[in-house]
C-alpha cells in the first residue's frame, strides 16, 4: 500500500505540469484571438472613422450647394449669365470654402452659362454626354460623379451636381468641382503606407475599379486604374468584401485586414496590418508568462516535497484532536472510512465524535422537552397563585409579603416564559411546529408588535416608532411574524440606552421580497459575539442588568421561523444595531 506522502508528491507534480501545459496553451490561443479581434476592431474603427469623415465632408458640399441654389432662378426661370455670375460672387465664402476649384451654373440642356473661376473655352461647353449628368436629368436629386478627367482643364475632378428646380421643372444645375490633385474630400495622408510597422493603407473606387488613394502614389494628375482580377490579391479580396474583416496571406506574408464602404461614391477604405507586427506584443506577453509559470512550478514542486514529507505527522496530531472534540460535540457529519491509513484513522476517529454528539444532542433535548413538559403545570399554577395573593384576593398582605410575592411572581413568569421558549424551540427544530402561510399586512404586523411592546419600552424609557405605512404584504405565518418581531422590538429595547429610539423600517427589495428593519441606538453586537448571536441561550453582554434579562432563545426561534418562511434574517452594526428579515412579497 503506498504511503499518502508519495501519493501527494505524486499528485502534485502530475497536476502541476499539466496545469502548466493546460493554462499555457489556453492563454496562448485565447490571447491569440483577443490580440487578432482588437487589432481588426481597431483597424475597422480606423476605417469607419475615415469613411465617415468622407461622408461629413461630402454632405457639407451638397448643403453648401443647397443653400446657394435659391439665388440662382426668379419668377420660376434662371438667371440671366450675367445675373448668374453676380450672385456666385455674393455667396463667394460659402463657395471658395467648399469648392475652391469652381462653381458653374447649367441650363437645363447641361452647356455651362456662368462659373466662378475663370477657365478658358468652360462656358458654352455642353455636358450632357457626361454619365453624372445623365443621372441628374433621369432622378432630378443630387449626384456625385465618379473620378474623372476634367474636359477642358485636363486633371482628375470630382464633381457635385444639384439640380435647379421650379415645380417640378428642371431649369437647370449648380456644380461644385473639386481637384483631386489639390483638393481631395480625404483627411490629410489617408492613404499612405506606414514605413515603421508595414501598414497598408488604401482607398480603392470598387465600381469604376480606380485607386483614389493607393499605397504606393502614381504622379497625381494621372486616374490610375485597380490591377486586372487576378493580379493582386488584396484587392481581389476587398472587392469581393467591401466591408469587413479577415486574415489573409498576401505577398508572401500574413495580414489583418480591415475594410468599410463609403456607400454614395461606392469607396472602398483598406487597412491592413501584418501579422506578426500585430501579434509581436502578445508573444513577448506570452514569453513572460511561460518564464513566471515555470519558476512557480518549480518552487510549487519544491514545497510539495517538503509538505508531502511532513504530512503524517500532521494528520497523526488531526487524529488525536478529533478524539477530543467528541467530548465538545461540535460536529456531527460522517466521513467514508477509505484511502490512505492516515485518512482511515482520520474518518473513523470524526465518525466516532460524530455519533457521540448526535447521542448527547438527543439526550439533552429529550431531557429539556421532559423537563419542560413536567414544570409547565405547575409553574401556570403558581404563577396564578401569586398573581391573586398580588392582587389581594387572598386579603391585604403586608408590605413585605406582598413584596416578596411580587418578586416570587416576576421570577415565576421569567420561568414560564423560558419553558414557553424551549419547546417552541424544540417544536421548530423536530419540525413539528405547522405554520399557516397567507398574505399578511406588514403594517399591521408591525402596528400591533409596537402596540404589543409599548409598555416595556415605557418601563426603560425608551421611544418605540414605526415608520410610514407602506401597504405591503408578505407570504407569511400571522402569529409567527408577530413573534419574530416581537423578539426583535423587545432585544432592541433592552439594548437601547435610556430616551434611547427603537424603529421599525420596512421597505420593498428588488428580489421580490420585503424586508422589515428593528433598529436600536444601543453599541451594537460584540465583534465577539457574532458567530453566536442566533445559537440558543446566548446573550451579548454589555454591561447592563437589562440586557442580560431574558431566555437566550429569542434570535434561535427567530431564524427558525424565518427559515421555515424560506426568507432570511440578519444584522448590521451601524452606530447601533439593525436587525432585519426578508421574507416573500405578497403583492
Amino acid at each position: 500500500m503506498s504511503s499518502l506522502r508519495n501519493r501527494v508528491i505524486a499528485i502534485v507534480i502530475l497536476a502541476s505540469l499539466m496545469t502548466v501545459i493546460a493554462i499555457s496553451l489556453t492563454a496562448y490561443q485565447s490571447l491569440g484571438k483577443d490580440q487578432r479581434r482588437l487589432i481588426l476592431k481597431q483597424e475597422r474603427f480606423k476605417a469607419e472613422r475615415l469613411a465617415n469623415q468622407v461622408n461629413q465632408s461630402i454632405q457639407k458640399r451638397m448643403l453648401a450647394l443647397s443653400v446657394t441654389r435659391p439665388a440662382f432662378k426668379s419668377q420660376g426661370r434662371l438667371r440671366s449669365p450675367d445675373e448668374l455670375e453676380s450672385a456666385i460672387r455674393r455667396n463667394a465664402d460659402l463657395v471658395q470654402r467648399f469648392f475652391p476649384a469652381g462653381v458653374l451654373i447649367f441650363d437645363a440642356s447641361d452647356t455651362a452659362i456662368a462659373e466662378s473661376t475663370y477657365v478658358p473655352d468652360r462656358l458654352g461647353t455642353n455636358y450632357a454626354d457626361r454619365p453624372h449628368f445623365q443621372r441628374l436629368q433621369r432622378s432630378r436629386e443630387p449626384v456625385i460623379s465618379k473620378p474623372i478627367m476634367g474636359r477642358t482643364t485636363g486633371v482628375p475632378l470630382l464633381s457635385f451636381l444639384m439640380p435647379i428646380l421650379h415645380e417640378g421643372e428642371m431649369l437647370g444645375s449648380v456644380g461644385g468641382i473639386i481637384k483631386l490633385s489639390k483638393e481631395s474630400i480625404l483627411p490629410p495622408r489617408a492613404g499612405q503606407t506606414t514605413p515603421d510597422n508595414g501598414t497598408i493603407s488604401m482607398i480603392v473606387d470598387a465600381r469604376n475599379r480606380l485607386y483614389i488613394e493607393s499605397p504606393d502614389p502614381e504622379p497625381e494628375e494621372a486616374l490610375r486604374p485597380l490591377p486586372a482580377p487576378g493580379e493582386d490579391a488584396l484587392i481581389d479580396a476587398v472587392l469581393a468584401t467591401p466591408s469587413g474583416s479577415s486574415v489573409m496571406h498576401y505577398q508572401g506574408q500574413k495580414y489583418l485586414v480591415a475594410t468599410d464602404t463609403l456607400e454614395p461614391l461606392h469607396w472602398v477604405f483598406v487597412r491592413a496590418i501584418p501579422y506578426e507586427t500585430a501579434m509581436a506584443p502578445i508573444r513577448e506577453s506570452f514569453r513572460q508568462f511561460f518564464l513566471i509559470s515555470a519558476a512557480v512550478t518549480i518552487l510549487l514542486l519544491m514545497l510539495a516535497w517538503f509538505v508531502a514529507r511532513s504530512l503524517t505527522r500532521p494528520l497523526t496530531t488531526a487524529t488525536q484532536s478529533i478524539n477530543d472534540m467528541a467530548e465538545n460535540k461540535e460536529r456531527s457529519e460522517v466521513l467514508r472510512e477509505d484511502g490512505p491509513r492516515e485518512i482511515r484513522e482520520l474518518s473513523k476517529a470524526f465518525n466516532r465524535l460524530s455519533r457521540e454528539r448526535q447521542q448527547s444532542d438527543r439526550l439533552k433535548d429529550d431531557f429539556i422537552a421532559s423537563v419542560s413538559h413536567e414544570l409547565r403545570t405547575p409553574l401556570t399554577s403558581i404563577a396564578g397563585s401569586l398573581k391573586m395573593l398580588v392582587g389581594g384576593v387572598g386579603g391585604t398582605l403586608p408590605e413585605k409579603a406582598h413584596s416578596m410575592a411580587d418578586i416570587a411572581l416576576r421570577n415565576s413568569e421569567q420561568l414560564n416564559n423560558l419553558i414557553a421558549d424551549l419547546l417552541d424551540f424544540n417544536k421548530l427544530t423536530a419540525g413539528k411546529r405547522e405554520l399557516s402561510i397567507s398574505r399578511c399586512s406588514v403594517d399591521a404586523s408591525v402596528r400591533d408588535a409596537v402596540e404589543g411592546n409599548q409598555a416595556m419600552a415605557n418601563m426603560y424609557q425608551v421611544n418605540l416608532t414605526a415608520g410610514e405605512e407602506s401597504g405591503l404584504f408578505v407570504e407569511a405565518d400571522q402569529q409567527a411574524l408577530r413573534q419574530i418581531l416581537d423578539n426583535l422590538i423587545s432585544n432592541a429595547i433592552k439594548h437601547s440606552p435610556k430616551s434611547g429610539i427603537v424603529r421599525i423600517a420596512t421597505r420593498k427589495e428588488a428580489t421580490n421580497t420585503i424586508s422589515i428593519t428593528v433598529s436600536d441606538q444601543g453599541d451594537g453586537v460584540p465583534e465577539s459575539f457574532e458567530d453566536q448571536i442566533f445559537q440558543r441561550f446566548s446573550q451579548a453582554e454589555r454591561g447592563t442588568t437589562r440586557a442580560s434579562t431574558g431566555t437566550g432563545l429569542g434570535l434561535a426561534i427567530s431564524r427558525e421561523l424565518v427559515r421555515a418562511m424560506d426568507g432570511d434574517i440578519g444584522y448590521v452594526n451601524d452606530r447601533g444595531a439593525h436587525f432585519w428579515i426578508t421574507l416573500r412579497s405578497g403583492q
